[in-house]
C-alpha cells in the first residue's frame, strides 16, 4: 500500500472508531463515575493542585466543558480524544524506529487495544498521562537522534505537562535518564537533557508549592495508596493484576507480548525492541509491586500498553505474521463492541435490564437520584447540602449543577481525608438548616449538633427489576457547630 494511501486509511479508521465511541456512550444509559464527577467539581475551581491528583485533569475538563458544555459528552470529550492522539504519537514512534508499514499497524493496534478502548469512554488522569507518555517518547527519540535544542525542550515541556497530569510520569523521566546513562551517555555531556529536566521541574513547581502550602495532601495520598496500604496483596492480587493486563492487551496481542518477553536475549539485542520495552516494563514492574503489596487497578499501568503494542506489531510483521496481527486487532474490536453495547446485549439475552455483571453499574442511577433531590433542595433554598461521604457529594454536586447549591462535607473531626473535607467547611453555617444526603442512618453526632433531625424521604433509583440505588434525605434544623 502506498504511504499516502495508508495514512488516509488510518485517518479514516480512526475517525470511524472515534465516532463509534462518541455514539455509543450516550446509549449506555450512564452518568459520570464518582471520580469523573469529583474531577468536574475540581474544574469549577481551578487551582495548582487537588487532594488526590495534580491539576491536569481539572484543566482538561474545564477546557472541555468550555467548548462542549457540562453534559456527559461535554465533560468527557477531550479526555476521550487523548487516546486517538496517543495512537498518532505511536505512529510517529514506529515510523522513526521502523517504517510506514509498522507505523500504520501500530497506530491501529493502539486505537483498538481494549485497555485504551475502555478508558476512552471516560475522562481520567490516564488519558492525559498516556498522551504525554507517548508524545514524550516520540520527542525523546527525536532528541537523542538529532540532538537539537528544540526537541530537548519539547521533551521537557511534555514531561512537565505529564507530571501535572499524574506523578506516574516520573517513571518515564527516570527511564529516559537510565536509558541515556546506559546507551547514550554522550548526550549527558551536553546541557540539553539537563535543561529539559529543569524545564519539566519548573512546570511542576507550582503544584509542588501548592502541596507545601496545603501540608502535602496529594503527596500523602499518593504515598498512602502506593506504600502504606496494607489490605489485600500477595500472589493472588498479583496474578489478578497480570491476568487483567493480558486481557486488556487482547488475547492474541497479549499472548504475543508474552512471547516477546520470554525471548529475553533476542529482545535485548534488538535496540528498537529494547527501547520500547524500556519505556513499558518499569511501569508494569512498579504497579506489579503495588499489587503484591496491597492492590492495584488494571489501569494504573495504562501508558505501558502503547510502546508494548508497537513492539508486538513489529515482532509479528518481521516474521510475516500480518494475518495473525489482523486477527488480533479484529478480536480486540469485537471485545470493544461487546463492552460498548453490553446493555443492549444483556437486555436481548435476559429480555430485560439487569444489573448483574454490569460493568457500568457504578455509573448508574445517580442522575435519577439527582432529579428526585432537586425539588427537595428547591423547597429548602436556604439549607446547605451536607453529605457524609465523598461519593454522594461528588455525584450530587454534578447532578444539581444547575442549582449551584451551597455544600459541605460532614467532618466533625476536621481531618482532611478527601477533597471535600479539605476544601469545604460547615462551620460558617452555624444557625442554618442543612439537607443531609446519606446511605447510613445519622448517628449521635448529628443529634448533638443540630436542634432537630427529621427524615424527609428515601430516594430510590431502579437499577433493574430487583435492585435500586438508594439515598436517604434528612432535614437538619439549626446547626450548633462542631
Amino acid at each position: 500500500m502506498h504511504i499516502a494511501q495508508s495514512r488516509k486509511l488510518l485517518i479514516a479508521l480512526a475517525a470511524i472508531l472515534v465516532a463509534w465511541r462518541f455514539w455509543a456512550l450516550p446509549q449506555l444509559g450512564i452518568t459520570l463515575y464518582v471520580d469523573e464527577a469529583q474531577y468536574w467539581t475540581w474544574a469549577q475551581h481551578l487551582d495548582w493542585g487537588y487532594f488526590s491528583k495534580p491539576p491536569g485533569i481539572a484543566a482538561l475538563i474545564w477546557l472541555s466543558t468550555q467548548l462542549f458544555g457540562d453534559g456527559l459528552l461535554g465533560v468527557k470529550a477531550l479526555g476521550m480524544l487523548c487516546y486517538p492522539l496517543a495512537a498518532i504519537a505511536c505512529w510517529g514512534i514506529a515510523a522513526r524506529l521502523y517504517d510506514e508499514r509498522v507505523a500504520f499497524w501500530s497506530a491501529l493496534a493502539v486505537l483498538t487495544v481494549p485497555m485504551f478502548a475502555w478508558l476512552g469512554l471516560f475522562v481520567s488522569t490516564d488519558a492525559l498521562l498516556t498522551l504525554c507518555w507517548t508524545s514524550a517518547l516520540w520527542a525523546y527519540l527525536r532528541a537523542v537522534d538529532e540532538d537539537r535544542w528544540g526537541d530537548w525542550l519539547l521533551l521537557g515541556l511534555i514531561g512537565g505537562l505529564g507530571l501535572l497530569s499524574k506523578y506516574t510520569m516520573a517513571a518515564f523521566l527516570g527511564a529516559a535518564f537510565l536509558h541515556l546513562l546506559l546507551f547514550r551517555r554522550d548526550r549527558l555531556a551536553s546541557a540539553k537533557p539537563w535543561t529539559a529536566a529543569l524545564l519539566a521541574l519548573a512546570i511542576l513547581s507550582p503544584n509542588i508549592w501548592w502541596n507545601v502550602t496545603h501540608d502535602f495532601p496529594t503527596l500523602k495520598h499518593t504515598a498512602d495508596i502506593t506504600l502504606n496500604r496494607k489490605a489485600g496483596g500477595g500472589l493472588k492480587a498479583l496474578g489478578e493484576f497480570w491476568g487483567a493486563q493480558w486481557a486488556a492487551f487482547g488475547p492474541i496481542l497479549g499472548s504475543v507480548f508474552v512471547i516477546v518477553l520470554l525471548r529475553v536475549r533476542e529482545s535485548w539485542h534488538d535496540p528498537r525492541t529494547r527501547l520500547l520495552l524500556w519505556f513499558a516494563l518499569p511501569l508494569w514492574a512498579v504497579v506489579s509491586a503495588q499489587a503484591f503489596k496491597s492492590t492495584a487497578n488494571a489501569n494504573w499501568a495504562a501508558p505501558a500498553f502503547a510502546p508494548a503494542a508497537i513492539a508486538v506489531v513489529a515482532w509479528l510483521l518481521a516474521r510475516q505474521r500480518q494475518r495473525l496481527l489482523a486477527w488480533g486487532i479484529a478480536l480486540n474490536v469485537a471485545l470493544v463492541g461487546l463492552a460498548y453495547h453490553w446493555p443492549q446485549l444483556t437486555a436481548a439475552v435476559h429480555g430485560q435490564k439487569t444489573a448483574k455483571m454490569d460493568p457500568y453499574l457504578r455509573a448508574r442511577g445517580w442522575d435519577d437520584l439527582g432529579r428526585q433531590l432537586t425539588p427537595l433542595l428547591q423547597a429548602h433554598p436556604d439549607a446547605v447540602l451536607v453529605a457524609d461521604n465523598r461519593t454522594l457529594l461528588a455525584h450530587m454536586l454534578y447532578e444539581l449543577r444547575a442549582l449551584h447549591p451551597a455544600a459541605a462535607s460532614w467532618n466533625p473531626s476536621g481531618e482532611a481525608s478527601d477533597h471535600y473535607k479539605l476544601t469545604t467547611d460547615l462551620r460558617p453555617y452555624v444557625g442554618k438548616d442543612a439537607l443531609l444526603i446519606t446511605q447510613d442512618a445519622p448517628g449521635e453526632d448529628f443529634n448533638r449538633r443540630f436542634a432537630k433531625v427529621e427524615k424527609l424521604v428515601t430516594l430510590k433509583a431502579p437499577l433493574d427489576a430487583e435492585r435500586s440505588r438508594d439515598m436517604d434525605v434528612y432535614l437538619l434544623h439549626d446547626f450548633k457547630g462542631y
